[in-house]
């Protein structure tokens, strides 16, 4: 066995002091509350990320195709394009595509009684992935949209409902305004009510099948607005959209969500700064209490390291001898630290105790996310940097004489 590995385990765990070991068990309380904060940000930041970018694309797919200026709905001017299969089947081929699934978009008034809204609706079809919506529905079906004739089912937010006053089988009048003269109206029934927490989404738009909005807006049955492209994963993103691009036809554009949506995006990213600043405090924080503890334990420990030297130990061996001392430390802090981080995050991750509003946040509760390679660095980071940094602090052993030492009381 290594002299000064098991020279530094007796000195650890057998210390009379009591003012060093007052002092490490507060250097330990360091570490663990500095991992623990690691990695509650962590995965709060991940979690915020994933839970935010899975309702983003629920919604929105993760690439829309469409003739340029396509998503300015508000355009009375947008022209159709025509909807063939052997253009989803020419971008199915591109790479990652799950599902190209034609839509239509248009917006108009939705009147309830004495309640009336500008709402922008959606027309889908039967190819309409609803998986989303399904973990979203909160009363009522989905739409159906196979019948052999145009659907007046529609699918409205909570929001909407409370806006409306409408519930689950009420009836809706839908009002499109062609010029200022003319005006088309269109009954129809609410079959399910949704709620994203996505508010900015679920103020707006309304569900309902495609084939109503063609009919109104005297498209042909194959004339569609644009495409949601859904891939198999939500990496590159912005490269299968410039593939798209690349492939689909000069009059064509594809945008990715991130293109689509780039302030949700970018307030994710402004988390992540805000992480690598809590990273680094955290670090600072725990190199600074250990290196008082290697200093604090150099002084008490000043007539061992003489007797050490007089033996023949050379001072290198001795520093060795306290840099394996804090690893001891060190790891105690992190065992301590995982022990309260994993366990306020399991707490979170069960019970959704801490809440959230909404109307901010998207989400109504605090997310986690089970990262573990990223705690696994953490913990590898904070005890390789911690103990390198404590070189300097011990390197004050060197300016100890043994003569000096063996005296010092």
């Amino acid at each position: 066995m290594i002299f000064e590995y098991f020279f530094a385990r007796r000195i650890t765990w057998n210390n009379p002091q009591a003012v060093s070991s007052l002092v490490v068990k507060f250097a330990i309380l360091s570490i663990a509350l500095s991992v623990a904060v690691m990695e509650v940000s962590l995965s709060l930041v991940q979690g915020f990320e994933t839970e935010i970018q899975r309702k983003v694309i629920g919604f929105v797919s993760h690439i829309q195709i469409g003739k340029y200026g396509f998503l300015d709905n508000m355009n009375a001017e947008i022209k159709p394009i025509e909807h063939t299969p052997e253009f989803s089947d020419k971008i199915k081929k591109m790479g990652d595509v799950k599902n190209v699934i034609p839509y239509i978009s248009k917006w108009a008034l939705v009147e309830s009684g004495n309640s009336l809204e500008i709402l922008a609706l959606k027309g889908i079809n039967e190819e309409y992935d609803w998986t989303f919506f399904k973990k979203s529905l909160k009363s009522g079906t989905l739409p159906n949209l196979k019948m052999p004739d145009e659907s007046l089912e529609v699918l409205i937010s909570q929001k909407q409902s409370k806006l409306l006053n409408a519930k689950v089988g009420d009836k809706l009048t839908i009002l499109f305004i062609e010029d200022k003269s003319t005006m088309k109206r269109r009954p129809v029934k609410v079959v399910g009510i949704y709620n994203t927490g996505l508010e900015e989404f679920d103020a707006t738009t309304l569900f309902c099948d495609m084939r109503m909005l063609q009919n109104v807006m005297k498209w042909q049955p194959n004339q569609v607005m644009g495409y949601e492209v859904n891939l198999k994963s939500d990496e590159n993103m912005v490269e299968a959209a410039k593939k798209i691009n690349a492939e689909a036809g000069y009059d064509f554009e594809a945008m990715s969500v991130v293109q689509m949506r780039p302030e949700i995006f970018d307030w994710l990213n402004l988390q992540h700064q805000n992480v690598w600043v809590i990273l680094i405090l955290m670090m600072v924080v725990a190199v600074i209490n250990m290196s008082s503890v290697v200093l604090i334990l150099i002084i008490e420990r000043t007539r061992t390291i003489g007797i050490l030297s007089a033996l023949g130990l050379t001072k290198g061996r001795t520093i060795l001898i306290f840099l394996w001392n804090i690893f001891f430390l060190i790891l105690v802090g992190i065992i301590l630290g995982n022990l309260l981080g994993l366990g306020i995050l399991g707490f979170q991750y069960f019970t959704q105790a801490i809440k959230l509003d909404p109307e901010n946040y998207f989400l109504d509760y605090v997310p986690v996310a089970w990262v573990w390679a990223k705690f696994f660095w953490v913990n590898f980071a904070t005890v390789i940097l911690c103990t390198i940094c404590m070189i300097l602090p011990a390197s004050a052993i060197m300016w100890i004489t043994p003569m000096k030492a063996i005296r010092f009381q």
